[in-house]
């Protein structure tokens, strides 16, 4: 009689083995491992990381400090130079610290990458621009280049500094006996490092405006959205194409034949021309007419620079300047009175 042969039961997965975990083959294996491991740790790897990550901070504040000079350049012709930069430092300021300092909350809150939103949110700045600058004589002088700047430029610093906190977090210090300071430092040297790079980017700003259109306000605030873009590319960039096209076709900053015809349309209900304006080192170089009063005036910025009467000619057949205007506006203060007025009370009529 045949005896059954008996089933062989299949070893459950987690069936322990029947050789010890720990044997000198395995304990030499893991050695090996942790030397290869080591060896990949080198100091030069280790210096590459580091100096990849003060590379992509450097990136980030040297573009946000020269959006910050173009920032104020694109508000001088509408507010004056002096209005641009009374709230700028401040504003600056504190930029760097909300987003410096909230640079987890907005990791965490934003749906995206925060790096991401700053070739969208440099897009869509001259756009914004165009329409609150028609409403610049409501916003005041005093406070209006401030609420511009809180509504296009002053975001992008905030997720500049937000976005370049976040990349110095990889950034290896020793502690060493003041842990405080190894905590502190990357913020102050960050913060050194954008008021350095702010203060060359504006000389070099100044050197190279109104070459050509490349070179004036809305040609360079292209230029650094293209940098943004290739620092930061993203398939959220499709959402830019509305300010895209906004900037080419409709924005009348931009110096076309058409943009002109449009603006003209504009300042023709207030009694004004434009015949021509051009970039320059000093300013917004601007030459208007009133056909209304007959004269011709070249502005810059907010300043004044002289002009002409269309009607009037001298003898020798050249048209009167206007300076005569402002002399007697000035010849106001060289009369002596004998009971001296306050400034603040004085006034005077031309006639």
């Amino acid at each position: 009689m045949v005896r059954p042969s008996v089933s062989k039961r299949p070893k459950p997965a987690n069936s322990i083995p029947d050789e010890p975990l720990l044997t000198k083959e395995s304990f030499e294996k893991e050695l090996k491992a942790l030397a290869t491991k080591a060896q990949e740790e080198t100091w030069s790897r280790w210096a590459l990381q580091q100096s990849w990550v003060l590379i992509q901070s450097a990136v980030l504040l040297t573009l946000a400090a020269a959006y910050s000079n173009v920032s104020q350049l694109t508000l001088s012709p509408i507010y004056g130079s002096i209005p641009a930069s009374i709230w700028h430092s401040r504003g600056v300021m504190t930029a760097c610290f909300l987003g410096w300092s909230g640079n987890l909350f907005l990791k965490r809150r934003l749906p995206v990458k925060p790096v991401t939103l700053l070739p969208l949110i440099a897009a869509y700045i001259p756009m914004v621009q165009f329409f609150l600058f028609k409403i610049s004589g409501s916003l005041g002088a005093v406070y209006g280049p401030l609420i511009i700047e809180g509504l296009t430029f002053l975001p992008l610093l905030l997720l500049s500094a937000s976005c370049t906190a976040s990349v110095l977090d990889d950034l290896e210090l020793g502690p060493g006996r003041l842990q405080w300071l190894s905590d502190a430092m990357p913020g102050i040297c960050s913060y050194a490092f954008y008021k350095t790079m702010e203060h060359i980017t504006n000389n070099w700003t100044l050197r190279i405006i109104g070459k050509d259109f490349a070179h004036s306000r809305l040609g360079l605030q292209i230029q650094l959205t293209s940098l943004y873009s290739v620092f930061a590319p993203s398939k959220l960039m499709l959402y830019a194409l509305p300010a895209v096209l906004h900037t080419a076709l409709f924005n009348y900053h931009v110096p076309y034949s058409y943009t002109t015809s449009s603006l003209n349309a504009t300042l023709v209900q207030s009694g004004w021309s434009l015949l021509d304006r051009h970039d320059s080192v000093t300013g917004y170089i601007s030459i208007i007419e009133s056909a209304e009063h007959g004269f011709r005036v070249m502005r810059c910025d907010h300043s004044l620079l002289g002009g002409e009467w269309l009607a009037a000619r001298t003898r020798h057949g050249l048209a009167e300047p206007i300076y005569g205007v402002f002399v007697m506006l000035e010849a106001v203060r060289l009369l002596e009175v004998r009971e001296r007025v306050p400034d603040a009370d004085a006034t005077a009529l031309v006639m």
